[in-house]
């Protein structure tokens, strides 16, 4: 009479293979991500288009401006950010980072243009403070008519 052992091998257990699969569904995607993410970008094409035609005037006493009346506030209009400062003087740059095209904030603290996303920040003449942004903002002129209380913000 012959004995039979039962085999040692075993089919592979579902649960192995799943995150085996999974797991390499995952990479393959993070893969295609990078390599589709960095395809735009040229390292050698550093120039800026800024939009054209700014002119534009803010009334201070319409409710959708009340921001700029305080030290610190800001509004966003036709891409452009208007924030008024620690020291009460009004600026004005184009609002998307340079980097990933996120819309900026205003740091009223420290007196800088943010990037919520990447972290980029900026200065009040749109100068790169931190990046990984490495092109500045678009600047624009602001003339404050204090008797008419409005800004009128142009390029």
């Amino acid at each position: 009479m012959e004995t039979t052992l039962p085999s040692t091998e075993h089919a592979a257990s579902p649960r192995p293979v799943f995150f085996r699969s999974a797991g390499i569904g995952l990479v393959t995607l993070l893969l295609m991500h990078l390599a589709f993410g960095c395809s735009g970008q040229s390292g050698s094409d550093t120039t800026l288009v800024p939009v054209q035609g700014i002119n534009f005037t803010l009334n201070l006493a319409d409710k959708a401006n009340e921001n700029l009346t305080v030290k610190g506030g800001y509004v966003v209009m036709n891409n452009v950010i208007i924030a008024q400062t620690k020291s009460g003087t009004f600026v004005a740059v184009s609002v998307n980072c340079t980097f990933d095209k996120t819309r900026l904030v205003f740091k009223a603290a420290e007196n800088q243009f943010y990037c919520p996303l990447d972290l980029s920040r900026y200065d009040t003449t749109g100068n790169i403070i931190s990046g990984p942004a490495t092109l500045p903002l678009t600047a624009y002129r602001i003339e404050p008519n204090a008797a008419a209380g409005t800004l009128v913000i142009r390029n």
